[in-house]
């Protein structure tokens, strides 16, 4: 047996000089059976119907690596945790893994796969899936959370059914229903911008509506009585007194509200007859009466004002030159520290028929009041006795003297 064996190597040593030497003369080299017949386009053939051929096979690239193999050498690559094993080539730089039937079998066909049921796309590990298209991102799915956000519109063309939370921060076009969980807190429908809601079905039986909590923003369904969601018709306006002010007329398709006219007694709108209000009244401008006012009774006015009572008129006191204006009627001068000019303001129709009064308490006949503009056919008029008193009235073109 030992001698039998010893042959073998003999004859084995023996082949490899010979093919070595074949290989000098003729550039090409055969191993195997038929070492005579070689393919011309060769220069290393291998021919066995028994044994193959054997890679180096390497537990790691870093050694090998930093020889600077060429592109095109091949080697087995057998790491000590067998993620990705198999044969490999190294092209444009790097090693790139050749891919077996039963490796690609496992992967995805951008045509289209024949599944079992019981594939899966997505990581192992905890590693965010992120989808791109031109090159920008799209969609991810977080590792952790297994949220996904979608970085712009998404369309749904049929049903939508959400069992916990959606979060919509730019648009969602849903094509027909949207199912968000049940009515628990912790399943519900965020959006951060507004809701559109086209061509709803109409109801003229459902009597509930939707309302929302300024507060947190949830959304919840109240029952109104159905006579709420009746049409509102504004009806014609009513002198008889109101508690309220308005009535409420029922009909079968729609109510009618009415305004009714404000009494002493009653509040309302002002209606075009005769009519008594209660309560004091402040008007922030004007009052005009195109016809009669009477102050202080019930009665009709018998002149254009009719005062039934006492009259207060405004009063002030000065003692240095003052501009007349339209909240002045009695003005006291104390001319004592000097000399007074009490300015009327230029006649102007605008203010045709305005009475002032003036009158000189103080100064003695040193110190005059001078009351100037245009008074009668003069420019001004002074007072030198204390105690005198002037009152004038304007037409809109002069002021004259009424006393």
């Amino acid at each position: 047996m030992k001698n039998l064996y010893s042959s073998k190597v003999v004859r084995l040593a023996l082949s490899v000089i010979f093919l070595l030497g074949a290989s000098t003369a003729f550039s090409q080299l055969k191993i195997g059976s038929n070492p005579t017949q070689i393919q011309k386009s060769s220069i290393l053939e291998l021919e066995s119907d028994r044994q193959g051929f054997l890679l180096p096979r390497l537990t790691d690239t870093t050694q090998i690596n930093s020889l600077t193999p060429p592109d095109g050498m091949l080697i087995y690559f057998t790491p000590n945790n067998n993620t990705g094993k198999g044969l490999y080539i190294r092209k444009s730089g790097i090693w790139q893994r050749f891919t077996t039937d039963s490796v690609a079998l496992d992967k995805w066909s951008k045509t289209g796969d024949v599944l079992v049921g019981n594939e899966k796309l997505g990581s192992l590990n905890a590693q965010t899936l992120r989808m791109i298209t031109n090159n920008v991102e799209r969609m991810t799915i977080d590792a952790s959370t297994g949220n996904v956000v979608i970085e712009n519109n998404a369309q749904v063309k049929k049903d939508l059914n959400v069992n916990q939370i959606l979060n919509v921060t730019l648009g969602a076009n849903v094509g027909k229903s949207l199912i968000v969980g049940d009515t628990t807190t912790s399943r519900r429908l965020i959006v951060t911008d507004s809701v559109q809601f086209k061509n709803l079905n109409a109801s003229t039986d459902l009597n509930e509506i939707l309302v929302i909590d300024v507060t947190t923003g949830a959304i919840r369904r109240r029952a109104i009585a159905a006579d709420q969601f009746k049409n509102w018709v504004v009806g014609a306006f009513k002198n008889t007194a109101n508690a309220n002010g308005l009535s409420r007329n029922i009909g079968t398709v729609s109510d009618t509200l009415v305004l009714h006219a404000a009494t002493a007694a009653t509040p309302g709108g002002v209606s075009t007859t005769t009519q008594t209000f209660g309560g004091s009244k402040t008007f922030q401008d004007s009052v005009m009466a195109a016809k009669t006012l009477s102050v202080g009774s019930t009665t009709n006015a018998n002149s254009t004002l009719q005062v039934t009572g006492s009259v207060a008129m405004s009063i002030r006191t000065v003692s240095a030159t003052t501009t007349l204006g339209n909240t002045d009627y009695t003005v006291l001068v104390n001319a004592a520290g000097g000399a007074v000019s009490i300015n009327l303001p230029a006649p102007a129709a605008s203010i045709a028929g305005r009475i002032y009064i003036v009158k000189k308490i103080a100064g003695g006949l040193n110190n005059d009041v001078i009351v100037n503009g245009p008074i009668e056919d003069g420019t001004s008029m002074s007072l030198y006795n204390d105690w005198t008193v002037l009152k004038v009235q304007t037409d809109g073109s002069r002021w004259f003297v009424i006393k």
